[in-house]
């Protein structure tokens, strides 16, 4: 299956490339179950927010009949520093920008509402001046100025793949929510009608084909985390809605992931081949098992976080966490999969009462997500690096980098707030 990864970065591209309401749920949930709460947030977490308020400033007020400021036409730029920022690297992928904003809202200052509120604003007005794309999103834009003078999008990469619309629409919904501004609503059930209008594929069990490739081609093959990503997304627009359709569309998609299941082995295949029904063997991937733990909470599927835990573990120097799949370089630490798995094991713990001592493993690894804070090799303090140290072999063709990265730092914070931003209401 060929994987456009929206996370790490391809080897071409150096030639060019929870909500208040989702944490309330988590926590009121554990609170009633009598489990306990998730520890205090380190003080890593207020740096790390230092690092997207680098890239994400407060917009100035707009007066009347003035044009928009360039930083209310910006997205913050998923890359800082190292490798990539060496190649001039000035661009934000739309997965990213979402962690961002639900990062923001998960702890919910006035400012952070005002700066997760500014990326979801440039979303929407590349939403609706992008009329090839019909309600879609780019995986990625120019980040120093998405949308440029005459209101165009400026395009990083013409791919338009399915994972990142839904990440992108339980950002709006989360910004809905928070803001009630009908203007994100609106534009969720516009990207939701997109993706099934491009996407939803019936051959065997009905669920979401991969999206639009670079060269504008549909990819036929069909993913867990997509569709993982699908279920959250359709899961949460029902219940703003009440309409029966999108819960309809987050059966198909949960359906889909639960028949890549594999019990003996204790983790989900990462999807299938082109054909959309023969199921994809190789290789096991991290997020195939945390997020499916995030959105689906079943302990019938809980061992996947430990099968991630034990043979997806790295470690380098003083950091220790998880690789990106069981073929990856394992001398690295991919720091976003790392906060993936201990946002997973928080979850986790309140489900069951930390009856398997998740609490303390989450904390571990953050702590070693904090140390990569500090100390990886392009470390400002602030900022949490897409991987340990350069050049991390991630198993599907690409390489991930030490540079830092919003999507980790969002992760991070997510992770050491007990959000997760892929729960569905029970």
């Amino acid at each position: 299956m060929a994987r456009i990864e929206r996370r790490t970065v391809l080897q071409f591209a150096a030639l060019a490339a929870a909500t208040p309401w989702v944490v309330n749920v988590l926590r009121t949930e554990s609170a009633a179950a009598g489990n306990p709460e998730v520890a205090a947030p380190s003080p890593g977490v207020d740096a790390a927010f230092a690092f997207l308020d680098g890239l994400v400033p407060l917009a100035p007020p707009v007066l009347p009949g003035a044009p928009a400021p360039v930083a209310s036409r910006a997205l913050p730029r998923s890359y800082s520093r190292g490798y990539l920022e060496s190649i001039g690297f000035d661009v934000a992928f739309s997965y990213d920008c979402a962690l961002v904003v639900l990062a923001y809202l998960a702890r919910g200052t006035a400012d952070d509402v005002q700066r997760a509120t500014t990326i979801g604003d440039v979303l929407v007005t590349l939403q609706e001046s992008d009329p090839e794309l019909a309600g879609r999103f780019r995986n990625s834009y120019i980040a120093s100025l998405s949308v440029d003078d005459a209101g165009r999008p400026q395009i990083a990469s013409h791919a338009a793949t399915t994972g990142n619309q839904a990440w992108v629409g339980i950002a709006l919904l989360a910004l809905h929510a928070t803001v009630d501004d009908d203007r994100f609503l609106v534009a969720a059930l516009t990207l939701a009608r997109a993706v099934v209008s491009t996407s939803f594929d019936d051959r065997g069990l009905p669920a979401f084909s991969g999206g639009r490739g670079e060269d504008g081609r549909m990819l036929q093959w069909r993913s867990t985390e997509h569709n993982t990503d699908c279920y959250a997304f359709f899961s949460a627009l029902a219940r703003v809605t009440a309409d029966q359709e999108w819960a309809d569309r987050a059966a198909d998609a949960r359906a889909f992931v639960e028949s890549l299941w594999r019990p003996e082995e204790g983790y989900f295949l990462v999807g299938t081949v082109d054909d959309g029904v023969t199921p994809n063997v190789h290789p096991i991937a991290e997020d195939a098992q945390t997020w499916t733990y995030l959105a689906l909470r079943e302990p019938a599927y809980a061992s996947s976080l430990d099968w991630a835990a034990e043979h997806l573990a790295a470690h380098d120097g003083d950091v220790h966490g998880v690789t990106v799949c069981h073929v990856a370089s394992t001398d690295k630490v991919w720091l976003e999969g790392t906060a993936h798995l201990a946002a997973a094991l928080t979850v986790r713990a309140t489900e069951t009462g930390d009856a398997s001592g998740d609490l303390a493993r989450a904390a571990a690894l953050l702590d070693s997500v904090w140390v990569a804070q500090a100390s990886s090799p392009h470390a400002d303090g602030l900022g949490i690096p897409s991987a340990s140290s350069d050049d991390l072999d991630s198993g599907f063709g690409d390489l991930v980098y030490a540079s830092l990265h919003t999507g980790s730092t969002a992760w991070a914070i997510l992770a050491a707030l007990g959000a997760n931003p892929l729960a569905v209401v029970r």
